[in-house]
This record gives structure tokens, C-alpha cells and sequence, in this order.
């Protein structure tokens, strides 16, 4: 169509327009106007104070990673670079129940300080909305939206104790939970394979879920259990949900370890038989075969994994306790003992060690040869040397896992990342590269090369529809009044550079990125604009 000639700001001519709802790409002028988009058609005879001449790409929203673990870096990183390369304009944080806004400076979070303190960072707030607002008078490259996390809420107002909450203790939950609400955050999340979020019941996070509920919010669940046990755990989150009666998010679904791969053919049916009844669930996933997280939980015995940091190496060090622990995971998994070249280990690398870099990128299966150990005690060893402080990047996704959970249409896409830069202050950290590359890795593996999803439907699990799973009415499309929230990338060489070996690359084929109006991404570089805003639910 042709649209009346206006000024605009900003105008962006001669690209193909991916407006974010799934329909075919069309050829369209966007006019900017302060913050907003003001018009979407023809736009060739209208004036503007800044011509960007995109003819030969793609134009689509801004990206919204709806899975987040940027509130650890916002503050020691606030360019973001690493997500604003890849084209994301919104991040959701606080997920998997870890939201730095619940922490203080007590000595219970330990945990949550350690990831600050190599950057001079300090948690100096005592309320989520005073975190909020230090986000906010800081600056940030991309809009933060908030989730209150379960474990870092639990960990607040009952430690580490690994039991139900008593009547006094579960008031407190509430209502620190809904000063989080009030002050903004649009849901509730929660890492049922972390402590102390691994301790809570359905009826524990279905009271918590009642009071979001109240406030129109999600609750997003990395499940107890993503491997044997997947199932069952999907089932727990649908009976959460259920209960309360609030929409749910499945996070970073998969299916890990080989037996188990296939699973999430039931899992998907499941999901089908839950909205069938009027449950709203949805999906995310990252577009990788590995997994990273710490080094402990993906292969101690549960009961181990109580209690503070120091409770955990204490089981280790005790030769009777250790001797039950390397018995259990040995029953549990006897291919653990295996050292030969078809070993478990050699998927298993150890990703981020700060306190021994120098085995960062390599194998349990070499680290243990080379030391002459079992990989068992090895690990144990290790865990017990860096007092837990250890992660591991674990090759055990199926391929064909990936691309059945992209197809289904109520699949978001989710870097699972922590942002950050190349050269920035945690560059010595052998990270997982999905921090880097989620969004280009689809848009150039799985929609140009693999065909597992047209171009418009990328974009849509990418935009419109995390837009709608938080409620972002209007971000996550292309349309007049929609904030100026744009990602312009050329879709014959948009792709992921980071690697396992090398993950601090930026994306390849990102030409432009908007927020909020502002360029804050072109040349291939981010620029200062810090442009983003703290979205308030």
C-alpha cells in the first residue's frame, strides 16, 4: 500500500518485511517515529531525519530471548554485546529459579556473590525492586523483563534447609514474592534440579504459583528432571500449573542422554492433551546438542547435593560417605567406569573452572586418564577442589530431538545464555556458545540449510509468539504503533561463529538492530546507545 508522505525519524527503505506473525515476508518501507513504529508500506517519497537503506534483507521484530540468565551480568556487562549481536532487542531473566533480584549480601549467598565479585560487583539492594531500579539507572543494551526465581526466594528466607516450609516461612515466600510482582516481574521460575529449589513439593510451588496467578504471570520450570525421569517431571509441571491455574513455560525442553532420547514425542503429546483441556503451555528451546550446567548436578546423587556448597564437598572428603556416593552413581550408571573410546566422558567437557582454567575445553575421559584416575573420583576430586564451583558442557541431545521440539508450534526459541562480550570480563570463560549464537544458528542452520522451519515461522517462535507468552502487547511485531524494536539481517548469510572451542564470536549476518528506536547494533558492532528500559508487568 502506499502511505501519505510524513517525517519520520528514522526510516528504513527497500527491505522485505517478516512482521512477526507467521505470515509471508512482503516488500515494505518502516517508519519510525520517536520509540514507536509510525508506518509500514511505501514509504519511498517520505523524508527522515536518518535513511538506513536495507534493500536485500530481511526486516523483522527485535528478537525476545524469553530464557535468560542475564541479571548475573547486566550490571559488570550492560552493552550485552553478545545479545544484541545476535539480534535481541528482549531478555527474560531470572529464570531456572535463579533471580539475582531475591538475593542480599547475607552470607547465604555465597553463591550468588561469587559470580559478581570478579567484576567489582556487589549486591548492595535488599528488595527485588531496588535490584530493578539499579538495572535501570545503570542502563541496558536490551529490554530486561524479570522473573522471580523460586530457589533464590526460598534461599532468602529459609536457607538451605531441605525441608517443607513451616506457616511463618511460607508467608514470607509470599510476600516477598509479591513485592517482586508489584515492583514488575512478570512471572515465576523455578530450577527443580537445584537446591533449594529441589526441595519444594507441587503444593509448595502451587501456593507460590496462586499468588502470580493473581497477577496475570507465567511459571516457567526447568523440570527435576530433562533425562530418565522427563516424564514424570513434565507431569509434575502440568499439575503445578493446573492447581494454581496460571499458563506454564517448559524450559529449554529436551530429552538428555541417549536412552532417553525420543521422549519428547510423549512429552509434546502430553503438552497437546493439556491444552486440549484449556491449559496454556508453551515451550523453549536452544538450537544445540549439548547442555551445560554444573558439574555437580549432573552427576551426584541428589541426597549429595544438600545442604550449602561446604555440606556437599564435607559428603566428598568423608571416605564412608564417599565410598556410598561412588557406589550409588556406579549402580545408577555403569558406563560411568568406562575409560575406553566409546566412554560417556568424552561428551562431557568441563566448560567454565576459574579455579583451574587450565582444563577448561577438556574431557573428564582426558583429564582423568592424564591424572591416572577413575572419572568418577576424578570428578569428585574436582568438585571437592573447587568447592563446587565447576560446569560442564555435556553432548547428549539427540538431533532429531532438536528439530521434532522446534517444529512444534508452541516452540519459543531461548538462548538459556548469560550476556556478555569478547574481551569483556569473563572472556577467559569456556561458556556455552549459545550465548553468542541461538538466533542466527536457526535462521542459517535450521530454517537455510536443514529446512526444518520456513523463514516466517523462525521468526515468529522468535517474536510474536514469546511476545505473547509475557504479555508484551506491544513489542514482537512489525505494525504501526509497535515499539521500534528491529532486527535487520541478511538471510543468505546470517549464522552462528561461536564454537564449544571458540564461544566468544559474534553472529555472522546481522545488519541492524533497533531498540526502542535507537540503532544499537550496525558495522558489525554494538554501539553505546544503551537503549533498552526495564519492562514493568
Amino acid at each position: 500500500m502506499t502511505v501519505e508522505p510524513q517525517t519520520f525519524d528514522m526510516l528504513l527503505r527497500g527491505g522485505t518485511v517478516l512482521d512477526g506473525t507467521g505470515a509471508l515476508a512482503v516488500r515494505a518501507d518502516v517508519g519510525i517515529r520517536g520509540d514507536r513504529i509510525a508506518a509500514v508500506g511505501d514509504l519511498a517519497q517520505a523524508p527522515a531525519g536518518r535513511i538506513l537503506d536495507v534493500a536485500g534483507l530481511r526486516v523483522a521484530p527485535g528478537f525476545i530471548d524469553i530464557h535468560t540468565h542475564s541479571d548475573i551480568s547486566v550490571l559488570f556487562a550492560p552493552d550485552q554485546a553478545s545479545s544484541i549481536a545476535m539480534g535481541v532487542t528482549t531478555q527474560v531473566t531470572g529464570n531456572c529459579g535463579l533471580s539475582l533480584g531475591f538475593a542480599t549480601d547475607a552470607d547465604v549467598f555465597a553463591f550468588e556473590k561469587r559470580w559478581l565479585a570478579p567484576h567489582g560487583t556487589r549486591i548492595t539492594w535488599k528488595t527485588y525492586a531496588e535490584n530493578l531500579r539499579r538495572v535501570g539507572e545503570q542502563g541496558v543494551a536490551n529490554n530486561y523483563v524479570p522473573l522471580a526465581g523460586h530457589g533464590t526466594l526460598r534461599k532468602r528466607v529459609m536457607g538451605m534447609e531441605a525441608r517443607a516450609p513451616i506457616g511463618e516461612e511460607m508467608q514470607a515466600m509470599r510476600r516477598d514474592l509479591e513485592d517482586a510482582l508489584e515492583a514488575g516481574v512478570w512471572g515465576f521460575s523455578s530450577g527443580l534440579e537445584y537446591t533449594p529449589s529441589s526441595y519444594a513439593t507441587v503444593e509448595e510451588l502451587a501456593d507460590l504459583c496462586i499468588v502470580v496467578a493473581a497477577h496475570g504471570g507465567f511459571y516457567a520450570t526447568h523440570l527435576r528432571s530433562e533425562g530418565d525421569a522427563l516424564i514424570e517431571a513434565v507431569q509434575e509441571a502440568l499439575e503445578v500449573a493446573e492447581r494454581a491455574g496460571l499458563p506454564l513455560q517448559l524450559s529449554h525442553h529436551k530429552a538428555e542422554g541417549r536412552p532417553n532420547w525420543g521422549k519428547v514425542s510423549v512429552t509434546l503429546d502430553m503438552v497437546d492433551r493439556a491444552r486440549a483441556r484449556g491449559l496454556d503451555v508453551q515451550l523453549d528451546q536452544y538450537p544445540y546438542t549439548a547442555f551445560m550446567t554444573s558439574l555437580g548436578v549432573q552427576t551426584l546423587p541428589r541426597w549429595v547435593l544438600n545442604g550449602a556448597p561446604e555440606e556437599v564437598t564435607a559428603r566428598l572428603r568423608d571416605p564412608e560417605q564417599r565410598a556410598a556416593i561412588v557406589s550409588e552413581m556406579l549402580t545408577a550408571h555403569p558406563d560411568w567406569a568406562d575409560l575406553s573410546e566409546d566412554s560417556p566422558w568424552h561428551n562431557v567437557v568441563i566448560g567454565v573452572c576459574r579455579g583451574k582454567p587450565e582444563i577448561q575445553g577438556s574431557s573428564i575421559a582426558t583429564l582423568a586418564k592424564e591424572a591416572g584416575r577413575p572419572p568418577i573420583d576424578f570428578i569428585l576430586d574436582l568438585i571437592v577442589e573447587t568447592h563446587g564451583y565447576v560446569s560442564a558442557i555435556n553432548f547428549a541431545i539427540g538431533e532429531a530431538d532438536i528439530e521434532t521440539v522446534m517444529r512444534y508450534p508452541w516452540t519459543a526459541i531461548g538462548s538459556d545464555g548469560v550476556g556478555t562480550h569478547p574481551g569483556g570480563p569473563a572472556s577467559e570463560d569456556r561458556i556455552h556458545p549459545r550465548a553468542y549464537g541461538t538466533f542466527p544458528r536457526v535462521l542459517g542452520r535450521y530454517v537455510r540449510e536443514l529446512g526444518v522451519l520456513s523463514e516466517a515461522e523462525a521468526i515468529h517462535k522468535m517474536t510474536a509468539l514469546p511476545a505473547d507468552r509475557m504479555g508484551l502487547a506491544d513489542r514482537g511485531r512489525i505494525a504501526p504503533g509497535q515499539f521500534a524494536d528491529i532486527t535487520v539481517y541478511d538471510p543468505a548469510t546470517v549464522i552462528d561463529r561461536a564454537t564449544f572451542d571458540e564461544p566468544h564470536q559474534l553472529a555472522a549476518g546481522i545488519a541492524y538492530v533497533l531498540v526502542n528506536g535507537r540503532v544499537a547494533f550496525a558495522n558489525g558492532l554494538p554501539t553505546d546507545a544503551r537503549a533498552g528500559r526495564v519492562l514493568r508487568h
